[in-house]
Protein backbone atom coordinates (compact mmCIF):
# COMPACT_ATOMS: atom_id res chain seq x y z
CA UNK A 1 0.00 0.00 0.00
CA UNK A 2 1.31 3.76 -1.02
CA UNK A 3 2.81 5.44 2.33
CA UNK A 4 0.59 8.66 2.70
CA UNK A 5 2.67 11.69 3.48
CA UNK A 6 2.20 13.56 7.11
CA UNK A 7 -0.51 15.75 7.37
CA UNK A 8 0.82 18.95 8.47
CA UNK A 9 4.72 19.20 7.92
CA UNK A 10 6.40 22.10 6.60
CA UNK A 11 8.05 22.12 3.66
CA UNK A 12 11.86 21.93 4.24
CA UNK A 13 13.87 25.07 3.08
CA UNK A 14 16.82 23.71 1.70
CA UNK A 15 16.96 23.84 -2.40
CA UNK A 16 14.76 21.13 -3.84
CA UNK A 17 16.49 21.75 -7.31
CA UNK A 18 19.28 22.48 -9.33
CA UNK A 19 18.65 25.48 -11.92
CA UNK A 20 18.15 23.72 -15.41
CA UNK A 21 19.80 21.04 -14.98
CA UNK A 22 23.09 23.53 -14.86
CA UNK A 23 25.80 23.15 -12.23
CA UNK A 24 26.03 26.29 -10.05
CA UNK A 25 28.58 28.76 -11.42
CA UNK A 26 29.48 30.10 -8.33
CA UNK A 27 32.84 28.56 -7.40
CA UNK A 28 35.04 29.22 -3.82
CA UNK A 29 37.75 31.46 -3.87
CA UNK A 30 37.28 33.70 -6.20
CA UNK A 31 36.53 36.59 -4.08
CA UNK A 32 33.58 35.67 -2.47
CA UNK A 33 30.58 37.86 -3.07
CA UNK A 34 30.07 41.17 -4.61
CA UNK A 35 27.40 41.86 -2.17
CA UNK A 36 24.73 40.84 -0.03
CA UNK A 37 23.36 37.35 -0.06
CA UNK A 38 19.74 37.49 -1.84
CA UNK A 39 17.20 35.54 -0.25
CA UNK A 40 15.99 33.21 -2.81
CA UNK A 41 12.15 32.90 -2.45
CA UNK A 42 10.41 29.96 -1.33
CA UNK A 43 6.81 27.96 -1.22
CA UNK A 44 5.77 28.20 2.08
CA UNK A 45 3.53 26.15 3.29
CA UNK A 46 1.75 22.28 4.68
CA UNK A 47 2.55 19.23 3.24
CA UNK A 48 -0.04 16.92 2.46
CA UNK A 49 -0.82 14.24 -0.16
CA UNK A 50 -2.28 14.92 -3.66
CA UNK A 51 -6.10 13.71 -3.36
CA UNK A 52 -5.62 12.15 -6.91
CA UNK A 53 -2.61 10.54 -5.79
CA UNK A 54 -1.93 9.96 -2.10
CA UNK A 55 1.49 9.04 -2.87
CA UNK A 56 2.55 12.29 -4.07
CA UNK A 57 3.24 14.94 -1.64
CA UNK A 58 1.82 18.65 -2.37
CA UNK A 59 2.73 22.19 -0.57
CA UNK A 60 -1.24 23.71 0.36
CA UNK A 61 -1.24 27.43 1.11
CA UNK A 62 -2.94 29.87 2.51
CA UNK A 63 -6.03 31.36 0.07
CA UNK A 64 -6.61 27.82 -1.56
CA UNK A 65 -3.58 27.36 -3.69
CA UNK A 66 -2.10 24.13 -3.78
CA UNK A 67 1.59 23.58 -4.96
CA UNK A 68 2.24 20.45 -7.10
CA UNK A 69 6.80 20.12 -6.94
CA UNK A 70 8.23 18.14 -9.38
CA UNK A 71 8.28 14.87 -9.14
CA UNK A 72 10.93 14.29 -11.87
CA UNK A 73 13.98 16.53 -12.67
CA UNK A 74 13.07 19.56 -15.42
CA UNK A 75 10.02 19.06 -14.78
CA UNK A 76 8.09 22.64 -13.65
CA UNK A 77 6.70 23.76 -10.24
CA UNK A 78 2.93 23.97 -10.51
CA UNK A 79 0.10 25.76 -8.78
CA UNK A 80 -3.27 25.59 -9.15
CA UNK A 81 -5.99 27.91 -7.13
CA UNK A 82 -9.42 29.69 -7.66
CA UNK A 83 -9.75 33.64 -8.44
CA UNK A 84 -13.18 35.03 -9.09
CA UNK A 85 -14.62 31.54 -9.73
CA UNK A 86 -12.48 30.60 -11.89
CA UNK A 87 -9.59 27.86 -11.58
CA UNK A 88 -6.37 29.46 -12.53
CA UNK A 89 -2.97 27.93 -13.04
CA UNK A 90 0.73 29.13 -12.67
CA UNK A 91 4.06 27.33 -13.40
CA UNK A 92 7.74 28.11 -13.56
CA UNK A 93 10.60 26.20 -14.09
CA UNK A 94 12.38 26.90 -10.75
CA UNK A 95 10.52 27.48 -6.84
CA UNK A 96 11.80 31.04 -6.79
CA UNK A 97 10.37 32.04 -9.81
CA UNK A 98 7.10 30.09 -8.67
CA UNK A 99 7.19 32.19 -5.61
CA UNK A 100 7.78 35.14 -7.30
CA UNK A 101 4.58 34.52 -9.38
CA UNK A 102 2.37 33.63 -6.58
CA UNK A 103 3.27 36.87 -4.65
CA UNK A 104 1.25 38.37 -7.09
CA UNK A 105 -1.61 36.47 -7.03
CA UNK A 106 -1.51 36.16 -2.99
CA UNK A 107 -0.89 40.08 -3.06
CA UNK A 108 -4.88 39.81 -4.98
CA UNK A 109 -6.08 36.85 -3.23
CA UNK A 110 -5.68 38.27 -0.10
CA UNK A 111 -7.53 41.84 -0.88
CA UNK A 112 -9.69 40.44 -2.54
CA UNK A 113 -9.06 42.17 -5.70
CA UNK A 114 -9.45 40.34 -8.93
CA UNK A 115 -9.84 43.57 -11.13
CA UNK A 116 -5.71 43.96 -10.30
CA UNK A 117 -5.18 42.06 -13.75
CA UNK A 118 -6.98 44.63 -15.97
CA UNK A 119 -5.27 47.47 -17.21
CA UNK A 120 -5.36 50.88 -15.95
CA UNK A 121 -8.02 52.17 -18.63
CA UNK A 122 -10.47 50.00 -17.06
CA UNK A 123 -9.45 52.03 -13.86
CA UNK A 124 -10.51 55.12 -14.82
CA UNK A 125 -13.52 53.32 -16.65
CA UNK A 126 -14.69 52.25 -13.08
CA UNK A 127 -14.10 55.67 -11.66
CA UNK A 128 -16.22 57.56 -13.97
CA UNK A 129 -19.15 55.41 -14.22
CA UNK A 130 -21.84 56.70 -12.66
CA UNK A 131 -23.43 53.69 -11.43
CA UNK A 132 -20.28 52.71 -8.88
CA UNK A 133 -22.30 55.71 -6.59
CA UNK A 134 -25.68 55.17 -5.08
CA UNK A 135 -28.60 57.02 -6.94
CA UNK A 136 -28.42 59.87 -4.27
CA UNK A 137 -25.17 60.77 -4.07
CA UNK A 138 -24.37 60.69 -7.97
CA UNK A 139 -21.88 63.22 -9.44
CA UNK A 140 -23.48 66.62 -10.94
CA UNK A 141 -22.93 66.85 -14.70
CA UNK A 142 -20.53 69.86 -14.00
CA UNK A 143 -18.43 67.75 -11.82
CA UNK A 144 -18.06 64.52 -13.96
CA UNK A 145 -17.44 66.08 -16.90
CA UNK A 146 -14.61 67.88 -14.87
CA UNK A 147 -13.21 64.38 -13.64
CA UNK A 148 -13.71 62.83 -16.82
CA UNK A 149 -11.77 65.90 -18.44
CA UNK A 150 -9.06 65.09 -15.58
CA UNK A 151 -8.48 61.86 -16.56
CA UNK A 152 -8.51 61.81 -20.24
CA UNK A 153 -5.88 64.41 -20.16
CA UNK A 154 -3.73 63.30 -17.06
CA UNK A 155 -4.38 59.88 -15.86
CA UNK A 156 -4.86 57.77 -18.96
CA UNK A 157 -1.71 58.54 -21.04
CA UNK A 158 0.38 57.07 -17.59
CA UNK A 159 -1.62 54.78 -16.73
CA UNK A 160 -3.80 53.99 -19.38
CA UNK A 161 -2.01 50.80 -20.83
CA UNK A 162 -0.68 49.58 -16.90
CA UNK A 163 -1.75 46.37 -15.78
CA UNK A 164 -3.18 47.31 -12.31
CA UNK A 165 -1.22 45.41 -9.96
CA UNK A 166 1.82 47.22 -12.27
CA UNK A 167 1.21 50.46 -11.35
CA UNK A 168 3.20 52.30 -8.45
CA UNK A 169 4.01 55.51 -6.95
CA UNK A 170 6.06 56.65 -9.79
CA UNK A 171 3.08 56.34 -12.05
CA UNK A 172 0.94 58.70 -9.82
CA UNK A 173 3.64 61.14 -9.02
CA UNK A 174 3.72 61.17 -13.02
CA UNK A 175 0.20 61.78 -13.11
CA UNK A 176 0.25 64.76 -10.78
CA UNK A 177 3.31 66.16 -12.04
CA UNK A 178 2.00 66.64 -15.60
CA UNK A 179 -0.44 69.35 -14.09
CA UNK A 180 1.35 72.66 -15.65
CA UNK A 181 0.52 74.73 -11.85
CA UNK A 182 0.18 73.78 -8.36
CA UNK A 183 -3.48 74.90 -8.26
CA UNK A 184 -4.01 72.50 -10.94
CA UNK A 185 -1.63 70.11 -9.68
CA UNK A 186 -4.13 70.04 -6.65
CA UNK A 187 -7.15 69.36 -8.70
CA UNK A 188 -5.25 66.29 -10.42
CA UNK A 189 -4.63 64.94 -6.70
CA UNK A 190 -7.98 64.90 -6.00
CA UNK A 191 -8.78 63.29 -8.59
CA UNK A 192 -6.39 60.70 -8.07
CA UNK A 193 -6.84 60.17 -4.62
CA UNK A 194 -11.14 59.58 -5.28
CA UNK A 195 -9.79 57.24 -8.16
CA UNK A 196 -7.69 55.00 -5.55
CA UNK A 197 -10.01 54.62 -3.35
CA UNK A 198 -12.56 53.71 -5.68
CA UNK A 199 -10.22 51.54 -7.21
CA UNK A 200 -9.37 49.52 -3.99
CA UNK A 201 -13.07 49.50 -2.84
CA UNK A 202 -13.79 48.05 -6.90
CA UNK A 203 -11.12 45.41 -6.54
CA UNK A 204 -8.49 47.22 -9.16
CA UNK A 205 -5.77 48.48 -6.57
CA UNK A 206 -4.75 47.35 -3.12
CA UNK A 207 -2.40 49.93 -1.98
CA UNK A 208 -3.98 53.50 -0.53
CA UNK A 209 0.19 54.87 -0.38
CA UNK A 210 -0.42 55.62 -4.27
CA UNK A 211 -2.64 58.86 -3.27
CA UNK A 212 0.63 59.64 -1.02
CA UNK A 213 2.15 62.16 -3.64
CA UNK A 214 1.77 65.98 -4.42
CA UNK A 215 2.87 68.46 -7.17
CA UNK A 216 6.27 68.96 -7.54
CA UNK A 217 7.44 72.44 -9.25
CA UNK A 218 10.81 71.58 -10.52
CA UNK A 219 11.91 73.30 -12.80
CA UNK A 220 8.63 75.99 -13.17
CA UNK A 221 8.17 78.78 -11.04
CA UNK A 222 6.13 78.75 -8.28
CA UNK A 223 3.43 81.12 -7.27
CA UNK A 224 3.66 83.63 -4.64
CA UNK A 225 2.15 82.17 -0.95
CA UNK A 226 -0.57 83.85 0.15
CA UNK A 227 -0.72 85.14 3.08
CA UNK A 228 -3.58 86.48 4.93
CA UNK A 229 -4.55 87.65 8.82
CA UNK A 230 -4.55 85.37 11.70
CA UNK A 231 -7.84 84.67 12.91
CA UNK A 232 -9.68 84.95 9.91
CA UNK A 233 -10.68 82.19 7.57
CA UNK A 234 -9.07 81.50 4.04
CA UNK A 235 -12.73 81.81 2.81
CA UNK A 236 -12.76 85.26 4.16
CA UNK A 237 -14.42 87.90 1.90
CA UNK A 238 -12.44 91.06 1.69
CA UNK A 239 -14.92 93.71 2.11
CA UNK A 240 -12.76 95.56 -0.37
CA UNK A 241 -14.52 92.30 -2.74
CA UNK A 242 -18.16 93.85 -2.06
CA UNK A 243 -19.42 96.72 -3.90
CA UNK A 244 -21.21 99.40 -2.31
CA UNK A 245 -25.26 100.25 -3.30
CA UNK A 246 -23.35 102.96 -4.73
CA UNK A 247 -21.67 100.82 -6.90
CA UNK A 248 -24.30 98.79 -7.74
CA UNK A 249 -26.85 101.46 -8.49
CA UNK A 250 -24.18 102.64 -11.09
CA UNK A 251 -23.96 98.66 -12.73
CA UNK A 252 -27.74 99.05 -12.58
CA UNK A 253 -27.78 102.23 -14.76
CA UNK A 254 -25.12 100.90 -17.37
CA UNK A 255 -27.28 97.91 -17.85
CA UNK A 256 -30.75 100.26 -18.38
CA UNK A 257 -28.50 101.59 -20.41
CA UNK A 258 -28.48 98.55 -23.21
CA UNK A 259 -30.26 96.62 -25.32
CA UNK A 260 -32.44 95.15 -22.65
CA UNK A 261 -33.20 98.32 -20.34
CA UNK A 262 -34.82 98.14 -17.36
CA UNK A 263 -34.96 94.24 -17.67
CA UNK A 264 -31.30 94.19 -17.40
CA UNK A 265 -31.02 96.57 -14.60
CA UNK A 266 -33.58 94.62 -12.83
CA UNK A 267 -31.80 91.32 -13.10
CA UNK A 268 -28.21 93.01 -11.31
CA UNK A 269 -30.65 94.51 -8.76
CA UNK A 270 -32.42 90.82 -8.14
CA UNK A 271 -29.16 89.36 -7.80
CA UNK A 272 -27.57 92.02 -5.33
CA UNK A 273 -30.16 91.43 -3.23
CA UNK A 274 -31.86 88.25 -3.13
CA UNK A 275 -28.77 86.12 -3.46
CA UNK A 276 -29.25 84.06 -6.31
CA UNK A 277 -26.93 82.85 -8.11
CA UNK A 278 -26.14 82.91 -11.88
CA UNK A 279 -27.51 79.84 -13.17
CA UNK A 280 -30.40 80.01 -10.85
CA UNK A 281 -30.96 83.42 -11.84
CA UNK A 282 -30.77 82.79 -15.44
CA UNK A 283 -33.61 80.03 -14.94
CA UNK A 284 -35.95 81.86 -12.78
CA UNK A 285 -39.54 81.75 -13.95
CA UNK A 286 -42.82 82.73 -13.29
CA UNK A 287 -44.15 80.44 -11.10
CA UNK A 288 -40.89 80.56 -8.42
CA UNK A 289 -41.26 84.21 -7.26
CA UNK A 290 -44.88 85.27 -5.12
CA UNK A 291 -45.21 88.99 -5.08
CA UNK A 292 -47.65 89.46 -2.56
CA UNK A 293 -45.02 87.48 -0.08
CA UNK A 294 -41.58 88.50 -1.76
CA UNK A 295 -40.25 85.08 -1.67
CA UNK A 296 -38.61 83.31 -4.15
CA UNK A 297 -38.71 79.55 -4.43
CA UNK A 298 -35.41 78.16 -5.61
CA UNK A 299 -35.44 74.74 -7.02
CA UNK A 300 -33.42 75.05 -10.45
CA UNK A 301 -30.63 76.22 -12.05
CA UNK A 302 -28.92 76.39 -15.23
CA UNK A 303 -25.45 74.95 -15.89
CA UNK A 304 -23.03 74.64 -18.89
CA UNK A 305 -21.23 71.60 -19.82
CA UNK A 306 -19.19 71.52 -23.10
CA UNK A 307 -21.05 73.60 -25.05
CA UNK A 308 -24.67 72.32 -23.52
CA UNK A 309 -27.07 73.83 -21.03
CA UNK A 310 -29.12 71.40 -18.54
CA UNK A 311 -31.77 72.40 -15.90
CA UNK A 312 -30.75 70.69 -12.30
CA UNK A 313 -31.04 71.16 -8.76
CA UNK A 314 -29.77 73.75 -7.40
CA UNK A 315 -25.83 73.66 -5.52
CA UNK A 316 -25.45 71.34 -2.94
CA UNK A 317 -29.31 69.54 -4.01
CA UNK A 318 -31.07 72.27 -1.43
CA UNK A 319 -33.85 73.86 -2.32
CA UNK A 320 -34.07 76.45 -0.29
CA UNK A 321 -36.73 80.09 -0.83
CA UNK A 322 -35.17 83.59 -0.23
CA UNK A 323 -36.44 86.74 0.09
CA UNK A 324 -35.94 90.43 -1.30
CA UNK A 325 -36.68 93.69 -0.20
CA UNK A 326 -39.13 96.04 -1.21
CA UNK A 327 -36.92 99.10 -1.66
CA UNK A 328 -32.76 98.41 -1.55
CA UNK A 329 -30.75 100.46 1.05
CA UNK A 330 -29.83 102.87 -2.33
CA UNK A 331 -33.89 103.36 -2.86
CA UNK A 332 -34.78 101.13 -5.59
CA UNK A 333 -38.06 100.02 -5.67
CA UNK A 334 -37.21 96.36 -6.52
CA UNK A 335 -40.52 94.20 -5.33
CA UNK A 336 -42.81 97.23 -6.97
CA UNK A 337 -39.93 96.33 -10.61
CA UNK A 338 -39.66 93.07 -10.34
CA UNK A 339 -43.77 92.37 -10.10
CA UNK A 340 -43.98 94.18 -13.06
CA UNK A 341 -41.73 92.09 -15.15
CA UNK A 342 -43.49 89.07 -13.51
CA UNK A 343 -46.33 90.18 -15.02
CA UNK A 344 -44.99 90.80 -18.20
CA UNK A 345 -43.45 87.49 -18.30
CA UNK A 346 -46.62 85.77 -17.64
CA UNK A 347 -47.87 87.81 -20.78
CA UNK A 348 -45.22 87.06 -23.02
CA UNK A 349 -45.66 83.17 -22.52
CA UNK A 350 -49.42 83.45 -23.02
CA UNK A 351 -48.35 85.17 -26.87
CA UNK A 352 -46.01 82.26 -27.08
CA UNK A 353 -43.21 84.51 -27.49
CA UNK A 354 -41.70 83.07 -24.33
CA UNK A 355 -42.83 79.85 -23.74
CA UNK A 356 -40.42 78.59 -20.57
CA UNK A 357 -41.98 82.01 -18.82
CA UNK A 358 -38.67 83.07 -18.03
CA UNK A 359 -38.21 86.67 -15.96
CA UNK A 360 -34.85 87.28 -17.20
CA UNK A 361 -34.34 85.35 -21.08
CA UNK A 362 -31.97 85.84 -23.51
CA UNK A 363 -32.73 87.57 -26.94
CA UNK A 364 -34.41 84.40 -28.51
CA UNK A 365 -36.65 83.78 -24.96
CA UNK A 366 -34.08 81.12 -23.87
CA UNK A 367 -31.62 80.49 -21.24
CA UNK A 368 -28.75 82.80 -21.06
CA UNK A 369 -25.52 81.72 -21.48
CA UNK A 370 -22.88 82.88 -19.26
CA UNK A 371 -20.20 83.77 -21.84
CA UNK A 372 -22.71 85.25 -23.92
CA UNK A 373 -24.39 87.46 -21.13
CA UNK A 374 -20.48 88.37 -20.26
CA UNK A 375 -19.53 89.56 -23.52
CA UNK A 376 -22.76 91.01 -24.67
CA UNK A 377 -24.41 93.09 -21.81
CA UNK A 378 -21.59 93.23 -18.71
CA UNK A 379 -18.47 94.11 -20.52
CA UNK A 380 -19.80 97.60 -21.97
CA UNK A 381 -21.65 98.53 -18.06
CA UNK A 382 -18.50 97.31 -16.83
CA UNK A 383 -16.38 99.24 -19.27
CA UNK A 384 -19.16 102.40 -18.55
CA UNK A 385 -18.67 102.62 -14.56
CA UNK A 386 -14.94 101.50 -14.91
CA UNK A 387 -15.21 98.11 -13.67
CA UNK A 388 -12.36 97.20 -16.67
CA UNK A 389 -10.53 98.70 -18.82
CA UNK A 390 -10.67 98.55 -22.70
CA UNK A 391 -7.12 96.60 -22.77
CA UNK A 392 -8.98 93.99 -20.77
CA UNK A 393 -7.26 94.57 -17.17
CA UNK A 394 -9.58 94.72 -14.04
CA UNK A 395 -9.06 98.04 -12.45
CA UNK A 396 -11.78 96.82 -9.95
CA UNK A 397 -12.14 93.06 -8.62
CA UNK A 398 -15.46 92.67 -8.83
CA UNK A 399 -17.69 90.47 -10.51
CA UNK A 400 -21.10 89.56 -11.12
CA UNK A 401 -20.80 87.36 -8.53
CA UNK A 402 -19.92 89.98 -6.05
CA UNK A 403 -23.47 90.97 -5.94
CA UNK A 404 -24.45 87.61 -4.13
CA UNK A 405 -21.82 89.01 -1.55
CA UNK A 406 -23.87 91.95 -1.32
CA UNK A 407 -26.98 90.40 -0.05
CA UNK A 408 -25.12 88.17 2.47
CA UNK A 409 -23.38 91.31 3.96
CA UNK A 410 -26.85 93.05 3.63
CA UNK A 411 -28.35 90.95 5.49
CA UNK A 412 -26.21 90.50 7.94
CA UNK A 413 -25.27 93.27 8.77
CA UNK A 414 -28.24 96.24 7.78
CA UNK A 415 -31.37 93.66 8.50
CA UNK A 416 -29.45 92.18 11.14
CA UNK A 417 -30.53 88.47 9.90
CA UNK A 418 -29.20 85.56 12.38
CA UNK A 419 -26.28 83.92 10.50
CA UNK A 420 -28.24 80.80 10.12
CA UNK A 421 -30.71 82.27 8.29
CA UNK A 422 -28.71 83.82 6.10
CA UNK A 423 -26.82 80.27 5.39
CA UNK A 424 -30.17 78.99 4.28
CA UNK A 425 -31.17 81.79 2.39
CA UNK A 426 -28.02 81.87 0.51
CA UNK A 427 -27.94 78.34 0.01
CA UNK A 428 -24.59 77.96 1.92
CA UNK A 429 -23.68 74.13 2.71
CA UNK A 430 -23.70 74.89 6.42
CA UNK A 431 -23.71 77.88 9.33
CA UNK A 432 -19.78 77.32 8.98
CA UNK A 433 -19.13 78.36 5.28
CA UNK A 434 -21.96 82.02 6.33
CA UNK A 435 -19.46 82.72 9.07
CA UNK A 436 -16.01 81.26 7.71
CA UNK A 437 -16.71 84.15 4.69
CA UNK A 438 -18.54 87.35 6.28
CA UNK A 439 -17.96 87.17 10.16
CA UNK A 440 -14.37 87.14 10.59
CA UNK A 441 -12.86 86.69 13.71
CA UNK A 442 -10.36 89.05 14.47
CA UNK A 443 -11.84 91.75 15.46
CA UNK A 444 -13.86 90.33 18.10
CA UNK A 445 -10.44 88.45 18.92
CA UNK A 446 -9.30 92.35 19.54
CA UNK A 447 -11.93 93.59 21.20
CA UNK A 448 -11.91 91.20 23.68
CA UNK A 449 -8.26 92.10 24.08
CA UNK A 450 -8.90 95.62 24.20
CA UNK A 451 -11.70 95.23 27.12
CA UNK A 452 -9.28 93.00 29.25
CA UNK A 453 -6.08 95.25 28.90
CA UNK A 454 -7.91 98.45 29.49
Amino acid sequence: MAQTAPASTKINTEITQAASGQASRRTPGRGGQRGPARAQARVAGDIRGSARDPGRAVVELDNGITVYPPEAEGEPWRAVFLEDGQRRYRQAATEEKLAAKLALVIERLEAEASNMVRPGADLIAHYLDPDRLPPDKRWSRKHAHTQLRLCERFAAPVIGAVTCQDIRTRHTQAIVNAAPTASEGQRVHGMLSAMIAAGIEGGYLANPRLAGVHWQAGDRPLAAQQVRVAGESALWVDPDEIPADADIAALGAALAAGRHGDRDELMAQTAAYSGLRWGELTALTVGQVSPDTRVIRVDRKVIEVAGHLYIEAPKCRKQRQAIYPRLTPAGYPLAERLAARIEAARAEQQAGLNPLGLIFPSPGYKHWRSSNFQRNVLKRAYLAIGWRCKDGDSQISWTWHSLRHVFCVTALFTWGLDARDVSLMAGHANVRTTLDMYVGTTAGVLDRARTATQ
